[in-house]
């Protein structure tokens, strides 16, 4: 369990180790935040995942007017979010306490027995997803004191663990979908290989691999900050970039900022405290 600001971060147990990749668990109740700081700002993502808005709101922002954002209706509060090629803005009027637990996409798709590719991009009422004796579950139970442990349990419950291996990043978990394509599929060949990814994750390898190399570069950075000023030619040599112009267009393609930018609002902004979270 991580702990940052107003927000913790959990990992699933060895159980469900191929089916959750993380849990976010973020709680304002006791503090004042400025307006400002109730905006939440996410970067694209490879990882679905279902969202408990215990108390308070939240709204995804649909656009930026010149002087206020354009705010969606109220999110339902048990929500199914598909993976997501671009970064999204959230906001809440007020204090919040709310869960995600995100996903491994064919591990999600498994449990709801659904193609996981026609929800890219989508923001849904789970219970507009799910289908099948005991997923209804996840959408009408009561929550309490600890969130997390009560959906970890039901989802041990639910889960047929198939596999025993539990990646560490996005790297770790790519290696491991090239390994079951061949040992649950007996595929070899790089195109074979390459439509089986896309149709267990909804994305191609090569989107994949892009959110593998911009993670790196990530951590490289928090690694090599200071508190001065970053090199991100040497960030980008040491993540693979071909150069540092690359890891610039990569890095606003999935958090829609260039890196010094990002660098400044993640030491700086509360509305950022989710990349802090993720280290």
């Amino acid at each position: 369990m991580k702990r940052v600001e107003y927000a913790t971060l959990h990992s699933p147990g060895r159980s469900l180790g191929d089916c959750v990749y993380l849990a976010v668990e973020r709680d304002t109740r006791d503090v004042q935040l400025s307006d400002a700081d109730r905006f939440n700002y996410y970067p694209a993502t490879p990882f679905p995942s279902i969202s408990w808005i215990l108390d308070g709101q939240l709204h995804m922002v649909e656009g930026s007017g010149e002087h206020v954002p354009t705010l969606g209706n109220p999110l339902p509060k048990v929500i199914f979010s598909g993976p997501t090629r671009s970064p999204s803005v959230s906001w809440s009027p007020g204090a919040v306490h709310a869960l995600t637990v995100s996903f491994y996409p064919e591990a999600l798709a498994r449990l709801l027995d659904i193609k996981i590719e026609q929800y890219v991009g989508s923001v849904l009422p789970l219970e507009n997803v799910i289908s099948g004796v005991g997923l209804d579950q996840l959408a009408t139970m009561q929550l309490g004191r600890d969130p997390f442990a009560q959906v970890h349990h039901l989802l041990n419950s639910l889960w047929d663990n198939e596999h025993a291996q539990q990646a560490s990043d996005v790297r770790s978990w790519l290696a491991l979908l090239a390994t079951r394509t061949v040992s649950t599929a007996g595929i070899t060949g790089r195109r074979s290989v390459q439509r089986l990814v896309k149709y267990w994750t909804g994305q191609s390898l090569r989107d994949l691999q892009l959110y593998a190399r911009v993670e790196n570069a990530i951590s490289h950075a928090a690694q090599m900050s200071n508190g001065e000023r970053l090199n991100f030619a040497a960030i980008a040599t040491e993540s693979g970039f071909s150069d540092q112009s690359h890891l610039g267009r990569e890095v606003r393609r999935v958090t829609g900022l260039p890196p010094a930018k990002l660098n400044e609002l993640v030491d700086h902004s509360e509305a950022f405290w989710i990349y802090r979270l993720l280290g």
